[in-house]
């Protein structure tokens, strides 16, 4: 099958006449290199506990505030009540235990309506076994939700397919990227390092002596099919026992495929960096993108119940 001649028109009309569209911002210096755009698919990693999982959940909590984008999270190694706490600290910038009760219930309230989280172990308990991708995708399609977090990857199981393990993955990452595109959804997965890019310092003529470098797209676990196969490619990285830099988590953008939409690969020693203040929020260049009063400052209607439990998805 041929693809129609007039495919495609309309993108080259929107570039000429100045209606094209950049991918969402967020705000700050980090919309220079990445933009969110509704049909990528895109991998995000970074060396265990370098604070990955706690930056994406700024980086969603800016898209939320500004856009109103409303997330899926599949989160087999974080606890959920972690996760909504630290939501509504980013975004309120005050520990949990000091918001008033108004403050506290009606953020709840915000971050349950743009955050939804699928129940791995209810499903565990029903099917036993752990989810696949195609699980997750069928959970996910149910929702209108606009993005899908997959955290991390290597905690999914096969499917069943009789493939290898390298065969496997290129099907899933293609399968995730199609998706996107026949969807109009984004999706990011999270991933780890390899066990040889665990090993890598800086060498001793660097100021960084002795500490870790951050990953390259190649030193994912899986390898160079990740990056080949997805739209933009980002690495979390910090020095977690530097002296001074321990609070300063470096984005590395290594890859955007379509820069005509915004955004672009960040220099190899230049990061965009997010630097943690008092462990409640991060500042770019000392500035706090979230510079406004957020939506959920409002008083709540007053036939708003609340309800402690928490319900599954």
């Amino acid at each position: 099958m041929i693809v129609n001649d007039k495919e495609g028109r309309k993108y080259l009309d929107a570039v000429r006449n100045g209606s094209f569209k950049l991918g969402l911002d967020t705000g700050c210096a980090l919309d220079n290199h990445l933009r969110y755009k509704r049909n990528n698919f895109n991998i995000i990693a970074g060396h265990a506990n370098v604070g990955k999982t706690k930056w994406i959940l700024y980086y969603y909590l800016l898209l939320s505030l500004k856009h109103g984008l409303r997330w899926c999270f599949y989160s087999a190694e974080n606890e959920l009540g972690d996760i909504k706490a630290d939501l509504l600290e980013l975004m309120e910038v005050q520990k949990l235990q000091d918001l008033t009760q108004l403050r506290y219930e009606s953020s709840l309230q915000w971050v349950n309506e743009h955050f939804k989280f699928i129940d791995h172990e209810e499903f565990f308990t029903k099917h036993k076994r752990m989810m696949s991708y195609k699980d997750i995708l069928k959970a996910f399609s149910e929702t209108d939700l606009d993005g899908l977090v997959i955290d991390p990857y290597n905690s999914l199981a096969k499917d069943g397919s009789t493939l290898n393990g390298h065969e496997y993955d290129y099907m899933v990452a293609s399968e995730l990227r199609m998706y996107c595109k026949m969807n109009n959804k984004c999706i990011y997965i999270l991933a780890h390092g390899n066990t040889e890019a665990l090993r890598k310092k800086y060498g001793k003529e660097h100021d960084y002596h002795g500490h870790p470098i951050p990953l390259s797209a190649s030193d994912i676990e899986g390898g160079g099919k990740w990056v080949n196969r997805c739209d933009d490619f980002i690495v979390i990285h910090r020095m977690t026992q530097h002296p001074s830099n321990w609070m300063n988590t470096e984005i590395h953008v290594r890859k955007v495929k379509s820069t005509r939409t915004g955004g672009t690969p960040t220099m190899i020693d230049d990061p965009v960096i997010f630097k943690l203040e008092k462990g409640l929020y991060f500042t770019v260049n000392g500035q706090n993108p979230i510079d406004k009063p957020a939506p959920q400052d409002k008083p709540l209607p007053l036939n708003v119940e609340f309800d402690n439990e928490e319900a599954p998805f």
